[in-house]
């Protein structure tokens, strides 16, 4: 009985140090509900970049660990070097979404879509759990504008509208007058 327990624990060590844990997993899996692609070309390469966003304390440990991963297995994850990768990664490390707003609904490009669908002015949560309330109209024009932006250019601005409800209004402002000229 005591060989069983022995090779039960060297097993749980070497689970642990390669981080697949039931804790760390947790973290990680926040880690991917916040941002689900961060632009690696893998899958695999994306849950890397979400096991170092979830151990990462600071910003500078985390391009060190973003540097490491785009140096391993002969240049496979690569891409985790961009500049666009590090800022999803970034930005996920310090997002402060929480219980609602870590439902894919609650993302500010499908509460637009829900405006326009509706035809009726509604108001727009933002992470910081504080609401505005937008013109369908409005929503309708800052939405046209974002779509017809390539997909990395448009997930900065959905980023930056996502983030608080400061940032959204200057933002959103910025953007609908750029629609109506």
């Amino acid at each position: 009985m005591d060989k069983i327990d022995a090779r039960y624990r060297i097993f749980k060590e070497k689970i642990k140090k390669l981080g697949y844990m039931k804790g760390e997993a947790k973290k990680v899996s926040k880690v991917l509900e916040k941002v689900a692609d961060f632009g690696m070309m893998s899958d695999g390469g994306n849950q890397k970049v979400a096991r170092a966003v979830a151990k990462a304390k600071n910003e500078k440990e985390l391009r060190t660990m973003l540097d490491k991963i785009s140096t391993m297995a002969k240049g496979k994850y690569a891409e985790a070097g961009e500049d666009e990768v590090i800022q999803r990664a970034i930005w996920a490390m310090d997002s402060k979404a929480q219980g609602m707003q870590l439902r894919p609904d609650a993302n500010v490009l499908m509460q637009l879509k829900k405006l326009i669908d509706t035809r009726r002015d509604q108001n727009i949560r933002t992470d910081d759990m504080k609401t505005m309330k937008v013109k369908w109209k409005d929503a309708e024009k800052v939405h046209d504008v974002l779509m017809r932006l390539k997909t990395p250019e448009r997930s900065k601005y959905l980023i930056l509208l996502q983030k608080d409800i400061k940032s959204f209004k200057t933002n959103f402002n910025g953007i609908l007058k750029f629609a109506n000229r």
